[in-house]
C-alpha cells in the first residue's frame, strides 16, 4: 500500500543530535542512537523520531514488549515510547516535547486522537499538565532488558558505582527529585511503588487527584455511550416483538400459544437486558461520585486517598470492559422455524481455502472470467501492509479524486483521511452530531461524500475537500427515515443514493437532498385476520430482509446482504426482480454466520466480510464460490472481527478488523 519514500531530517533528530554534542563537550560518553520506523509508517512529517530526558534513558535498551503494553507507553504522535508524558483533559498521553510541538502557539487544540476541543491557557500549558502515573509505572517496569548488560558505558558503570556506594549512606532516595531523606521523611507510594519526599510526595498526591478529573470524564462518556447502546437494543427487541406478532397472526389458533411464549421470552431477555443495564448504569453513577467525593478532599491527605485512586481506577477500567461488552450477545427472530435465535459475537475458525500452486502469471487477471478466477484462486493474501493507527474502524473506501483513504472510526466520532503512498493521516471528517461512523461512499460527479451514523440514525453528506454540508433522515419508520443505517453505496449516473436501513429491514433509495425514491424489500400483501368472530382480509406491509447491512450497485444489479438471513441476494436494477441469491448459516465454504459487509470488484465478482467466520469469501456474479481466504486470530492474513471491504480497480483488496484495530492491505 505504501511506498516508502526518503523523508528530510526531523526536528527531534536534530535536537537529539545537538544534545548528544553536548554531551560530548561536557566529557560524557555518547549513546548510539536507535533506528527508528520507516518513514511511511509515521502520521505526521513533522515528528518523525525520538529523544530522550536524561542521559540513563539514553543508554537503556528498550524490552520487547507485548502488543499491548507497547500500544500503552507508545505515543500517538511519535510512534515511540513515551518520554515526560503528559496526559491532556480527555486522559489521552503524549510526550511532553510532542505535546510542546503539537500546541505551538494554538489558543485552541484538538486530541490528536479523540479530537476534543481543548484550551490553551497560557505559555506553559503543556508544563502544568499532569503526569499519567500510571504511564510512570509501566515505563519504569519496562526500562531495561539483561541485553543492557553488555552495552554498559562508562556513564553506566560510573552510576553503578554510585549506587553501591547509596548501600553505605544512611537514609533513602527520593524517586523524583534524587535527594536522600532520612527514612522519617520518605513517604512509599503503593500505586506506583516508588519513594518520595515530604515535597514531591505532594505534588504526587496532586497529580493523583488531577487524575481523578479525567478519570471522571471517561465514566460519563461511558455512561453516554451505554445508553446509546441500550436505544438500539430496544429498538431491536421493538421490532422483533412486530415480527413475532406479524407471524403468529399468519398462523393464527395453531400457535397462539407459541406465540405467548416467545413474547414471554422477548420480554425475559429484553427485562434481563435492561437489569445488567441498569446495574452497570449504577456502577457507573457510583463510580462518579467516588471521584467527585474525592477531588473535594483537600485538607487531609494519607494513604487513603492513595487507596481510593487505586481502587477507583481499577473499577472504572472493569467498568469500561463491561459497557463494551453488553450488546455482545446478538438477537434476532427465526420466521421460518419460529423462534428467538441468539448468537453470541464470539468468532469462530472456519474453513478456509489455500492458493493453488502459482501459475503462469497473467498480463491482465480481468481479461476473463476464467484469468480473474485463476487469478484469486492462486493469490497468496497475507497482507503487504497494516495499518494500526485506528481503534475500531469500521467501513473503509477510496476516494475517486485523490486516491485518499477514508476511515470509519466508531470510537473517535470521525472519519481519517489517509494520504496512501506514505501511509500518513491528511484530516478527519467529523461534525459536532457525528456519534458512530459505520461506512462511507462517494458521488463522483457531484463532489460529495456520505457516511452513515448508526446512533443519529441519518447521514452525514460532506463535500470532496472536508466540509460539512448537511444531514439526512432522522429516526423513524416512514420513507425518507432511518433506524441504525449501516451499508451505503451510490448510483453516479442517476445521482441516486442507496442506504441499507437496517432497524427498518429495507433498503432506501434516496436522491442526493434526502427526496426518497423507492425502496427494496418491503411489500404489501394480502392476509386473513380473525377479530370478533369475524374473518376479515388486509392489507399489510412484509420485508423479505432480516438486519440487512451491506450494499453494492454496479451498471444494472443491486447486490443486498441480508445479514439476518445469511443469505446475498441480487436484484436488476431495472425493475428491481430477483436475479438470484445464496448463502445459508453455518461454518462451511459458502455459508456465513453474521455477515457484516460486502464489495464488488470491476468485473461484478462478489466479496463477502464473513464476520462471524472471519474470513472473506469470494463469489462469481453468478452466486458460484471461487476462493475462501482469512482464519481467527491476530496474526497477518488473520482476522478479528471484519467490519468493512473494499476492492479497488487494481484489485487490491482492503479489509477492515474492528477487533484487531486494524486495516489490512490486500
Amino acid at each position: 500500500m505504501a511506498e516508502k519514500v526518503k523523508k528530510k531530517q526531523s526536528f527531534f533528530l536534530n535536537f537529539k543530535r545537538f544534545n548528544s554534542q553536548k554531551g560530548e563537550e561536557a566529557g560524557l560518553p555518547s549513546t548510539p542512537q536507535i533506528q527508528s520506523a520507516p518513514p511511511m509508517y509515521r502520521p505526521t512529517s513533522q515528528i518523525t523520531s525520538r529523544h530522550n530526558n536524561s542521559a540513563s534513558s539514553d543508554n537503556m535498551k528498550p524490552r520487547k514488549l507485548s502488543g499491548g503494553i507497547k500500544d500503552l507507553i507508545q505515543c500517538a504522535l511519535c510512534l515511540e515510547i513515551l518520554s515526560n508524558p503528559k496526559m491532556l483533559p480527555c486522559q489521552h498521553t503524549f510526550c511532553g516535547a510532542c505535546l510542546k510541538i503539537y500546541v505551538a502557539d494554538l489558543l485552541i487544540i484538538n486530541c490528536p486522537i479523540c479530537r476534543t476541543r481543548i484550551q490553551v491557557q497560557n505559555v506553559n500549558f503543556v508544563d502544568g499538565l499532569p503526569s499519567n502515573l500510571y504511564i510512570d509505572t509501566l515505563l519504569a517496569m519496562v526500562g531495561g532488558t539483561e541485553d543492557q548488560k553488555q552495552l554498559e558505558t562508562p556513564a553506566a558503570l560510573m552510576n553503578n558505582t554510585l549506587q553501591s556506594v547509596e548501600l553505605f549512606a544512611s537514609g533513602v532516595r527520593c524517586s523524583h527529585c534524587r535527594t536522600i531523606c532520612d527514612n522519617m521523611e520518605i513517604s512509599n507510594c503503593e500505586h506506583c511503588k516508588s519513594n518520595f519526599c515530604k515535597v514531591c510526595w505532594l505534588q504526587h498526591l496532586e497529580d493523583m487527584r488531577t487524575q481523578i478529573g479525567s478519570i471522571l470524564k471517561e465514566l460519563d462518556s461511558a455512561a453516554s455511550r451505554l445508553d446509546h447502546k441500550v436505544e438500539h437494543y430496544e429498538d431491536r427487541f421493538d421490532r422483533i416483538v412486530e415480527q413475532i406478532n406479524t407471524s403468529a397472526e399468519e398462523k393464527i389458533n395453531a400457535i397462539l400459544e407459541a406465540k405467548m411464549e416467545l413474547l414471554r421470552e422477548a420480554s425475559e431477555l429484553h427485562k434481563l437486558g435492561d437489569m445488567t443495564a441498569l446495574a452497570l448504569k449504577s456502577s457507573l453513577a457510583e463510580a462518579c461520585e467516588v471521584a467527585k467525593r474525592a477531588m473535594t478532599i483537600r485538607d487531609k491527605i494519607d494513604d487513603e486517598q492513595v487507596m481510593t485512586f487505586i481502587n477507583l481506577h481499577t473499577n472504572t477500567l472493569q467498568l469500561l470492559t463491561e459497557v463494551s461488552k453488553w450488546d455482545a450477545e446478538k438477537y434476532t427472530f427465526d420466521k421460518e422455524n419460529f423462534r428467538i435465535e441468539s448468537d453470541s459475537s464470539t468468532p469462530y475458525d472456519a474453513e478456509s481455502d489455500d492458493p493453488l500452486p502459482e501459475a503462469a502469471k497473467q498480463n491482465n487477471p480481468m481479461e476473463n472470467e476464467a484469468s480473474l478466477t485463476l487469478h484469486y484462486r492462486s493469490r497468496n493474501f497475507i497482507p503487504h501492509y497494516i495499518w494500526r493507527k485506528t481503534s475500531r474502524p469500521s467501513g473503509v473506501g477510496i476516494s475517486p479524486w485523490n486516491n485518499h483513504l477514508y476511515i470509519c472510526g466508531m470510537d473517535s466520532h470521525s472519519v481519517l483521511v489517509v494520504e496512501r503512498s506514505q501511509a500518513k493521516i491528511v484530516t478527519r471528517l467529523s461534525c459536532d452530531e457525528m456519534l458512530c461512523p459505520v461506512q462511507i461512499a462517494f458521488m463522483k460527479s457531484l463532489g460529495e461524500i456520505y457516511v452513515t451514523d448508526k446512533w443519529k440514525h441519518c447521514i452525514h453528506v460532506f463535500s470532496r475537500e472536508g466540509e460539512y454540508l448537511r444531514s439526512i433522515g432522522q429516526k423513524g419508520s416512514r420513507v425518507g427515515m432511518f433506524r441504525s443505517p449501516e451499508g451505503i453505496a451510490t448510483d453516479n449516473a442517476q445521482h441516486h443514493i442507496y442506504v441499507v436501513d437496517t432497524g427498518n429491514d429495507r433498503v432506501q433509495v434516496i436522491q442526493s437532498d434526502g427526496k426518497f425514491v423507492d425502496q427494496y424489500g418491503v411489500a404489501t400483501k394480502q392476509q386473513a385476520m380473525h377479530t370478533a368472530s369475524v374473518w376479515e382480509t388486509k392489507e399489510i406491509l412484509c420485508t423479505e430482509f432480516n438486519g440487512p447491512t451491506a450494499v453494492a450497485v454496479t451498471n444494472d444489479r443491486v447486490i443486498i446482504l441480508d445479514s439476518g438471513n445469511r443469505r446475498v441476494k441480487v436484484y436488476n436494477k431495472q425493475d428491481k426482480s430477483k436475479i438470484i441469491e445464496f448463502g445459508s448459516l453455518g461454518q462451511r465454504k459458502g455459508q456465513f454466520r453474521q455477515p457484516e459487509c460486502l464489495a464488488v470488484d470491476p468485473m461484478g465478482y462478489i466479496l463477502v466480510g464473513d464476520s462471524g467466520n472471519c474470513r472473506v469469501q469470494v463469489f462469481k456474479p453468478n452466486g458460484q464460490l471461487v476462493r475462501v481466504f482469512g482464519r481467527l486470530g491476530s496474526e497477518p492474513g488473520k482476522f478479528g472481527w471484519i467490519s468493512g471491504i473494499y476492492v479497488t480497480k487494481e484489485l487490491d483488496i482492503i479489509v477492515s478488523d474492528t477487533k484487531n484495530h486494524s486495516v489490512n492491505f490486500f
